[in-house]
């Protein structure tokens, strides 16, 4: 198109016209609403917009455009293109205002302009519209009455306080106090974050604040910022109403409006805006928040020296500048005084600048350390100069250390921390707390939990104990006692009975009573294994002072119905665990009230058990029990010297046989005698001392083997001699090959053997199976010791 001609022209303003009248429609759909809620640079565009489009609607028709000089036609195609650029953006605007589903107009101006962040984009708009018109009435295209006041930007960076000179940089801290305002500097949240700037005077937190807005400023982050001295609630008014005439640019007005009108500017702005309330007292805590914004994009920053209590979550705490040589030195000074529990050097070092957060180890922060130390002091030192009590990831929270050393002051220090620094435990760490605190005799650390939070009195530690079940193993009766008070068994029933176990094992009788007692728990009750708490107590130590609790207990659980014939999945049972450990007194209990002595529990009878352990007196015991089932005491002695023979028990195979076992039994799996076992196990003097009381070698087990050959086989010397001496025959023959006593020597190598039995004249040229004789396998053997036994006797 030409520019210059005046149809082209008056075309172009028509075009812009009629667009214009659209749009400026689209934007009166917002004028409803209450100013407060819509956005200053919307309002501001919905007043020069119109204007602007009638004043050009009135120079449209092609004979006004004539009269116009060429400069002017210039000016005003160029100022017509613009306007059209700019509409379009509001166009563009408009509709994703209007693309936002299903809220209220309100509602989606805040959701579109905090999200896309508009607001700015609008102004520059706005400021380009009141630029063209101000273009149009210099050239006298238009009226000047078209000119409307400027509407000025709601933006107030008053921010009058000095950075010194040279400023030390502490971008650690700068970063910390960046992490905490991220989301309030990118209007991301609609509650005013606070954070508390912490540290003695001189060390340098008005700067480094100042330096933070400084740089939020120009990054465009935080455009409108006061700052207030907090010394007093006065002069904390007398900030506020400043703040006032300089949003207002005026006086006008009561103290109150002034506060109330801050507030509510605040609150509605709608780009991110900051406050800074400096050398604030935290008395004063509760009515300064009064006069603040509780909602709106922005952030409050107190800057404190004082020591007492603020209840503010988000605190940084700002020590004296030192060099990171000199901060490392003080650290390690800090943790050396915590090792050595020194309190003076603890609160020396932290005073110097040491880190209050150092950790031991690179885990153990030293204010748990010092709970662990029951430094209670130094715990309370700490926690006034900031120390963070919570989890650090590696190592749990203070709260809970200080229940598990049972330490009810410092527990109670612990948790009302929060009372002064805001909420910070929560319910998983009370829990925690209370589980830790199961093993302690202290009942107050758990009240103490239980005002605070609702805790599970069936929750598992780590070693998936309840606080119950841990208490009990303690013996912690009146903890026991407090927990069913308060619904342990009601909510959780089962964990009495583990808690019955734990208790019944580790020989805490009082609880045991009361447990059963009191908690109604079934004394006859298995655990996983299959173990009664009966079963427990008969494992007891041999220990006099334990044998006497558990003698106490296994009394009160018999007369409680306990059943000593109960036995668990690995054939353990009462009976058997008292032969185990050597419990005499236990064994003669239980035999009265029932227990089957000849019970048998994976294969073994309660004699064969005290034979495996070693426990002679309860083999004495059994033995001197009398047994009216003479066939079943009989199977008992008959069992017990076969295993004693196998074990080579000499000394209780005697008492096994005068006891009247059979000396020539056999076990009824392989017909093993006791002879067959004694040799086959090596146990050679056992043998002897069988074969003197007359037992047989002449009977096979299943497989034919025989005494005397298997003791000529294995070189048992002195065992084949005393069954010669008893009339076995020399010349027995045995085995696949059908050697004789001398073949079976000679082929072995048992040259003391073989020299035995040419003593007693064996055959030298008895013929086997295969027509070898002896002196073919002697030689065939070539064994030195042989030959020369072969040789000597002749």
């Amino acid at each position: 198109m030409d520019p210059l001609t005046a149809i082209s022209l008056a075309s172009a303003i028509l075009q812009f016209v009629e667009f214009g009248f659209k749009v400026a429609k689209r934007l009166d759909e917002f004028n409803n609403l209450q100013s407060s809620e819509v956005p200053k640079s919307l309002q501001a565009i919905a007043i020069q917009l119109p204007l602007l489009v009638n004043s050009l609607g009135k120079i449209k028709t092609e004979s006004q455009i004539k009269d116009l000089d060429f400069d002017t036609k210039c000016i005003l195609r160029g100022v017509v293109v613009g306007c059209m650029t700019e509409i379009g953006q509001i166009e563009e605007i408009i509709n994703k205002i209007s693309a936002v589903p299903g809220a209220s107009h309100t509602a989606k101006l805040k959701m579109v302009f905090v999200s896309f962040r508009y607001d700015e984009k609008m102004w520059a708009i706005e400021r380009n519209l009141h630029t063209y018109v101000s273009v149009l009435i210099l050239h006298h295209v238009v009226d000047s009455s078209v000119s409307v006041p400027l509407v000025v930007e709601d933006s107030f960076f008053d921010i009058r306080e000095k950075r010194v000179a040279p400023f030390i940089d502490r971008p650690k801290l700068i970063k910390e106090l960046e992490n905490h305002l991220y989301k309030s500097a990118r209007s991301q949240v609609q509650t005013p974050t606070v954070v508390l700037m912490k540290g003695d005077r001189g060390t340098g937190k008005t700067q480094l604040v100042l330096e933070y807005c400084y740089q939020a400023y120009a990054l465009g982050q935080f455009r409108t910022a006061f700052w207030l001295d907090g010394s007093s609630m006065e002069s904390v008014c007398q900030g506020l109403e400043a703040s006032c005439a300089t949003i207002k640019r005026s006086m006008d007005g009561s103290r109150a409006e002034k506060l109330e009108f801050v507030k509510n500017f605040l609150s509605d702005l709608w780009h991110p805006w900051l406050l800074v309330i400096d050398d604030y007292e935290p008395r004063d805590h509760e009515t300064v928040m009064e006069l603040l914004p509780r909602s709106g994009y922005g952030a409050i920053i107190f800057i404190s020296s004082s020591h007492g209590s603020h209840k503010i979550d988000n605190t940084i705490r700002v020590s004296k500048y030192i060099t990171q040589t000199e901060q490392v030195d003080l650290n390690y000074t800090l943790i050396a005084a915590v090792q050595n529990k020194d309190t003076e050097g603890i609160r020396d070092s932290i005073i110097q600048g040491a880190d209050v957060n150092s950790l031991i180890w690179n885990e153990w922060p030293c204010l748990h350390r010092c709970v662990i130390h029951s430094l209670e002091e130094a715990v309370q030192f700490l926690l006034a100069r900031g120390a963070d009590p919570r989890s650090n990831g590696r190592c749990k929270s203070a709260l809970y250390w200080a229940a598990g050393e049972g330490n009810a002051a410092i527990f109670r220090m612990i948790l009302d921390y929060e009372d002064g620094a805001g909420p910070i435990w929560k319910t998983a760490d009370c829990q925690w707390a209370f589980d830790a605190a199961a093993g302690k005799e202290s009942i107050e650390i758990r009240q103490m939990i239980m005002e605070r939070a609702e805790v599970r009195l069936g929750s598992l530690d780590v070693f998936e104990d309840t606080p119950l079940i841990a208490a009990a193993g303690e013996g912690n009766l009146e903890v026991v006692r407090f927990l069913i008070g308060k619904g342990a068994l009601t909510d959780f029933p089962l964990q009495g009975e583990t808690a019955l176990w734990r208790a019944a094992s580790n020989g805490k009788f009082e609880v045991v009573k009361f447990l059963c007692e009191q908690g109604d728990v079934d004394a006859n009750a298995k655990d996983s294994k299959g173990q009664t708490a009966l079963c427990y107590v008969a494992s007891i130590q041999s220990h006099a002072e334990f044998k006497a609790s558990g003698m106490e207990m296994a009394e009160f659980l018999l007369q409680k119905g306990a059943d000593p014939n109960l036995y668990s999945s690995s054939s353990e049972g009462p009976l058997h665990q008292a032969a185990k450990y050597d419990h005499v007194e236990m064994l003669e209990l239980l035999l009265k009230h029932g227990a089957d002595i000849a019970k048998n529990a994976g294969g073994w009878t309660v004699l064969e058990a005290a034979i495996q352990y070693s426990r002679p007196a309860v083999v004495k015991f059994f033995l001197n029990w009398k047994i009216d089932d003479q066939a079943k005491r009989q199977t008992l002695l008959d069992g017990a010297l076969l295993y004693a023979c196998r074990k080579g028990e000499r000394l209780t195979v005697l008492q096994l046989l005068k006891a009247g076992a059979d000396i020539d039994t056999k076990r009824e799996e392989d017909s093993m005698t006791p002879l067959l076992y004694s040799i086959v196990c090596g146990a050679a003097q056992t043998a002897r001392l069988l074969i003197r009381r007359g037992a047989r070698w002449d009977i096979p087990d299943v497989e034919g083997r025989l005494a005397l050959p298997l003791a000529v086989e294995n070189g048992f010397d002195w065992v084949v001699r005393d069954m010669l001496e008893k009339g076995a025959d020399v010349e027995t023959r045995w085995g696949e090959n059908d050697d004789t006593l001398l073949g079976i020597a000679a082929r072995e190598g048992k040259h003391t053997v073989v020299g035995l039995l040419l003593e007693y004249k064996a055959d030298r040229d008895a013929v086997n199976a295969f027509g070898e004789t002896v002196r073919d396998i002697v030689q065939e053997g070539n064994c030195k010791e042989v030959l020369e036994c072969w040789m000597a006797v002749r």
